[in-house]
């Protein structure tokens, strides 16, 4: 574009005094709208108000009040001939300085007039006039938000229901959009432009890019434009809905118009119609101001949208309509690019705000302290700055006689450039090209680099989404694998930092060994079942790395930890063989199995589960020679039949546990205070509740807990299975709750600890159960680990019930272990926290008294030391323990029955085995020791 000449430069050109002024002030902003101030005080967020040019009385004061004068509708005129005149004053076709739009009357079509209104052509006809007007090099007009507005107001719907309307509009707005995307896609043009079969790959292209951007755009048009729905009072922030709101609105606006067609009265309808076509306009246009960062266009607009107002008149002229429209909105849009220049022609409009000062001298030297025009350019410099301005000023132009004052009479303006477009600008688009190019150049050799660092991709084979949103498999803490899922995912992950954060601190360029955590850590999305028993005894593992790698002995390994995910029901642990229930690739076991060397991997401890699932995967690890030590195992199953050697576990099995609690309910005072003997009986009644489908622990248990009691008393089997739905298992809760007031007699519950408060909830709010003077016994092999930490959850949640439940240990809570765990997690130490901290302590002395010998030793090294000479007596946390070849699992391991009382404390009602408290064995319980303990008959 050309260097814009002063106007004393114009030929055969007789210029008024009045609009050399207007070029002095308006010229700086319209070659940049955030002129005169620095890039440092710019605000991104300005919007410039509108001038409404009026005049001052004649011989008026300071402080008059300006009137209007028809004659400055000239003055506009001109100033619009000036901004698409060229350098050498002759009008040429195409060239502009600027985009800018002459406000009118709407054009003679009736129909058209009819069909859509005045207010929607006159903001229609100005949209057009910016589209034309663009300047050479600044790139086409897009307006998305004003033609949907259009679109929605003009679309052909005959739907009566919103309903139907909603999903016309979805569909016309989703084709427009696609039509329009169509048209610009460079390769449909490119795919048009070629005939044959040549251009057959990229018509195909187009027609599936289009098909792509249709059904995104389908997903997003109900959440676009929320203000919409603000302008229009709308709850809820529906496009849609506020859409069909909108065209009713417009059908009220054309009706009034229709009834009243002298525009003597114009309705709200109209009004608001206006305010949201204006509304989206000026969105479009702010985003049209400032394009991308990358983009060439951005250097090249950087003038404002000018609109011109010739005849701001009375009410009902086009002129102040559009002035009325733009007073009402700009104080809601944050950013506005359009400059309105406007001549009061009528009464002026209240909204207006009048300047404090004359804002031209009659004559040079008068009031001439402040160079002409300050008035006006005060308020734009304190918009461009991002402060608070009038929507509408009044600038008034002094009532001097002016026939067309030649130039030399006034001090010209100073000559100004209007920007042309420049090859540098494609520096922009250049840069970002090289810069994405860039980073995805380092991205790719980081990638590299980090799989390099991971032999094998072992990354992302040990981290693998499952159904149901889990993640399973194996981390470290600082691989970026993240296992956490479910309810309880905060709780993990915050384990997993502690987990990173202790790995962190051991050398990996010296020996060290590597115990695996692996368990079952998350459910299923659409379950809510939880298993946070696993969370206890790794919080116990991480205490016991913490601890072991504190030491400095004389031969010491280092221990690292990892923690493995099996999912839920211990699904993705394993594959194939004993594992019927995982039919996918996913094989945790595999994973650790495929790390073993790489992370010098000795044991995994943890298992958790009883299940046939478990077991295959200790079958597939000691295949490889890795120790597996189970923790919070019980299922007899575990440590007969398939067991491999290379498995031990630390808690007692299944024959023992029910002997253990049908001596208990044969004996025990407080269960007997709860119950009533069945007749003919000695004991009470006992209603089981077990999974018959889990023959590893439930049906297990359940089977030899019938064996020890059926002779002492009655024993009723109600089946609850652990996949059972809510409404399943309001039915058994009643059978349950029947029984068990019927026969005055107790609940044995077998069934998994992940499923005992789904049936808890039915049994709190059953009739029988509720009917009972006593609350409701329930004696529990493996408890609801929630209630176990919070047992006031008992007589919040469950007043009707009375749960006893069996721990295979019990940590003083004021002993070192105790303290030290809960100053680490702020939470009491429990039977599962003090499993897994004797776990990584036995495997950390076994693996040291190999090392002292043997430095370099393998897995299978372990396997071998605990089996001969094995653990003798050692005194844990969690009890007592002996592992060898012969005692796979600790021989007379303590037990221990306790109950939560209605103050939500916890005591202890039978004690059995041998304890680490004084190393002592007992072997009779109750009062005075009047029971007898039973025992393992064999390990």
């Amino acid at each position: 574009m050309p260097r814009r000449p002063p106007l004393d430069a114009e030929p055969h050109r007789t210029v008024s005094a009045d609009l050399h002024r207007i070029v002095r002030v308006l010229d700086p902003y319209v070659i940049d709208r955030r002129a005169g101030a620095t890039r440092r005080h710019r605000s991104r967020e300005h919007g410039l108000p509108a001038l409404l040019l009026a005049r001052l009385p004649d011989g008026g004061a300071a402080t008059d009040t300006a009137e209007p004068d028809p004659g400055l509708t000239a003055l506009v005129l001109d100033y619009g001939e000036r901004l698409k005149s060229s350098g050498g004053g002759v009008q040429r076709d195409g060239t502009h300085f600027a985009p800018h739009a002459v406000v009118g009357d709407v054009g003679p079509d009736r129909t058209r007039v009819r069909e859509d209104g005045p207010h929607l052509l006159l903001l229609e006809d100005v949209a057009e006039q910016l589209r034309e007007s663009m300047p050479q090099g600044a790139g086409a007009l897009r307006l998305p938000e004003f033609d949907t507005c259009l679109s929605v107001l003009r679309a052909p719907v005959q739907d009566d229901d919103a309903a139907g309307q909603r999903r016309t509009l979805r569909k016309l707005l989703c084709d427009t959009y696609a039509a329009r995307f169509h048209e610009a896609f460079p390769v449909a043009q490119f795919g048009e432009a070629m005939d044959g079969w040549w251009g057959a790959p990229f018509r195909l292209l187009s027609i599936v890019a289009r098909w792509l951007w249709r059904r995104w755009y389908g997903m997003r048009v109900d959440r676009r434009h929320p203000w919409v729905s603000r302008v229009l009072d709308l709850p809820g922030r529906s496009f849609l809905n506020a859409a069909v709101q909108l065209r009713l609105t417009h059908q009220l606006a054309l009706a009034h118009e229709a009834a009243h067609p002298t525009r003597a009265a114009e309705s709200r309808e109209e009004e608001l119609v206006r305010e949201i076509l204006l509304t989206a306009l000026i969105h479009d246009l702010a985003r049209a101001a400032r394009p991308r960062a990358w983009s060439r266009l951005r250097p090249r607009r950087a003038w404002p949208f000018v609109v011109l107002l010739p005849t701001v008149g009375g009410a009902g002229s086009a002129c102040r309509e559009f002035l009325d429209t733009y007073a009402a909105v700009a104080h809601d849009i944050a950013n506005s690019p359009l400059l309105v220049l406007g001549a009061a022609t009528d009464e002026l409009p209240p909204y207006a705000a009048s300047p404090p000062l004359r804002a031209f001298p009659a004559q040079r030297g008068a009031l001439g302290t402040r160079p002409p025009g300050h008035e006006a350019t005060t308020p734009f410099s304190a918009a461009v700055a991002g402060h608070a301005t009038d929507a509408v000023r009044v600038l008034a132009l002094p009532r001097t006689p002016d026939d067309g004052t030649t130039v030399a009479e006034v001090p010209p303006p100073t000559t100004v450039d209007f920007r042309p477009p420049r090859i540098s600008d494609w520096w922009r688009p250049v840069a970002a090209v090289i810069a994405a190019a860039m980073l995805c150049g380092g991205g790719l050799v980081l990638s590299r680099e980090v799989m390099d660092l991971l032999p094998d991709g072992s990354l992302a084979a040990s981290c693998r989404h499952v159904g149901k949103g889990e993640v399973v498999g194996l981390t470290d803490g600082n691989d970026g694998c993240d296992l956490a899922h479910g309810e309880y995912a905060a709780d993990l992950r915050k384990l997993e930092k502690a987990l990173g954060r202790q790995n962190a601190k051991v050398r990996t360029d010296q020996p060290y060994r590597t115990i695996v955590f692996f368990a079952p850590l998350s459910v299923g999305s659409e379950s809510k079942r939880t298993a946070p028993i696993g969370f206890q005894t790794l919080r116990g593992a991480l205490l016991a790395q913490k601890n072991v790698n504190s030491r400095h002995l004389k031969a010491q390994v280092p221990v690292r930890l990892l923690v493995a995910n099996a999912g839920e029901y211990f699904r993705f642990g394993s594959r194939g063989g004993l594992n019927k229930t995982n039919s996918t690739d996913v094989d945790v076991a595999r994973m650790i199995v495929d790390r073993a060397d790489r992370d010098h991997i000795a044991a995994v401890m943890g298992l958790h589960q009883s299940r046939p699932e478990s077991q295959q995967a200790a079958i597939e690890l000691g295949a490889q020679g890795i120790t597996v030590l189970g923790t919070g195992v019980s299922g007899q199953r575990m440590v007969d039949g398939d067991s491999p050697v290379s498995y031990f576990q630390l808690s007692p099995t299944d024959a023992r546990i029910a002997a253990v609690m049908a001596s208990f309910a044969l004996h025990s005072p407080q269960l007997r205070a709860l119950t009533d003997p069945a007749p003919g009986s000695s004991g009470p009644a006992a209603v089981v509740v077990y999974d018959p489908k889990d023959t590893y622990f439930s049906a297990d248990l359940a089977r030899r807990f019938d064996s020890a009691y059926r002779s002492t008393g009655a024993v009723h089997l109600v089946k609850y299975g652990e996949m059972d739905n809510g409404r399943t298992t309001r039915a058994i809760a009643d059978t349950v709750c029947t029984l068990v007031h019927r026969t005055g007699g107790f609940v044995l519950y077998a069934g998994r600890s992940s499923v005992m408060e789904d049936l808890f909830e039915h049994m709190q709010s059953e009739q029988a159960c509720r009917a009972r003077v006593a609350p409701v016994p329930v004696l529990a092999e493996s408890p609801a680990p929630d209630v176990i930490l919070h047992p006031d959850l008992m007589h919040d949640e469950y007043d009707a019930l009375k749960l006893f439940y069996n721990q295979f240990s019990l940590p003083a809570p004021g002993g070192p272990f105790g303290q030290k765990f809960r100053r680490a997690f702020h939470l009491s130490a429990e039977n599962d926290a003090a499993l897994g901290y004797d776990a990584v302590k036995i495997l950390s002395e076994a693996m040291n008294a190999i090392f002292s010998t043997d430095p370099a030793f393998s897995p299978s090294a372990l396997v071998t030391h605990l089996q001969d000479p094995g653990i003798h007596d050692y005194v844990g946390e969690s009890g007592v323990i002996t592992l060898n070849s012969d005692h796979h699992y600790p021989p007379d391991k303590e037990i221990h029955v306790r109950e939560i009382t209605p103050a939500g404390d916890k005591i202890t009602d039978l004690t059995c085995g041998v304890l680490s408290q004084g190393a002592r064995n007992v072997t009779h319980w109750g009062p005075g020791g009047s029971f007898d303990c039973p025992m393992d008959t064999a390990s």
